[in-house]
């Protein structure tokens, strides 16, 4: 595992909001990975190992997985889609967010190695938004408890909090949602085919 999550440092990087120390290694990936240099994308890794490993850094630890999901081809490593999602799930016991939303995400779309649980991912949601105030964890909560036909889940009062927070926070299609969908009077399904697309699009 150890020497599994060591080669995961070493894969291309894809950007989100990190830690100084992590951002700069991404940096380096990045332009090492357009430039075709492996060397510098070796100082990346180097970076971020140290991120990882010396500092326990979790953004550092986060973007390993991303890493490690999608491969590099310059550096010659396949994707690792198993060993990714445990490092996500041990992150997801943390509270770590990022890795909160993207789990959630995983099991409402039922892929990434994950079998699709909507309960789970509503729950995941709800920390989300509850812990670290994530808007966009609460605009998709609302969606899915709008929707949802389980009995006690369409629960209008939480519903109400969870897109009042998304609006106020201009999360994208949050307002449009709530007049669309909750606000017009009758119930009709946003029908979502795959959430990771759909949030992309907005």
């Amino acid at each position: 595992m150890m020497k599994n999550f060591l080669i995961a440092t070493l894969l291309i990087a894809h950007f989100s909001v990190a830690s100084p120390l992590t951002d700069g290694a991404l940096r380096l990936i990045q332009v090492g990975n357009e430039i075709g240099s492996r060397d510098v994308v070796m100082r990346g890794q180097s970076l971020l190992m140290k991120g990882a490993f010396d500092l326990n850094d979790f953004d550092a630890i986060y973007e390993t997985s991303k890493q490690m999901r999608y491969g590099n081809t310059l550096m010659g490593y396949p994707p690792q889609a198993r060993i990714a999602n445990e490092i996500l799930i041990k992150l997801v016991r943390q509270s770590y967010d990022p890795a909160l939303y993207d789990y959630a995400l995983y099991l409402l779309d039922g892929d990434g190695g994950f079998v699709k649980n909507d309960f789970l991912a509503l729950n995941l949601l709800e920390e989300s938004f509850e812990v670290h105030g994530n808007a966009n964890s609460a605009f998709i909560a609302a969606v899915v408890r709008n929707e949802s036909l389980v009995p006690g889940t369409k629960d209008q009062q939480r519903i109400g909090e969870l897109i009042t927070f998304a609006v106020l926070n201009k999360v994208k299609g949050a307002s449009e949602y709530q007049a669309q969908y909750i606000d017009s009077g009758y119930w009709k399904s946003l029908d979502v085919k795959h959430w990771r697309d759909w949030v992309a699009s907005q």
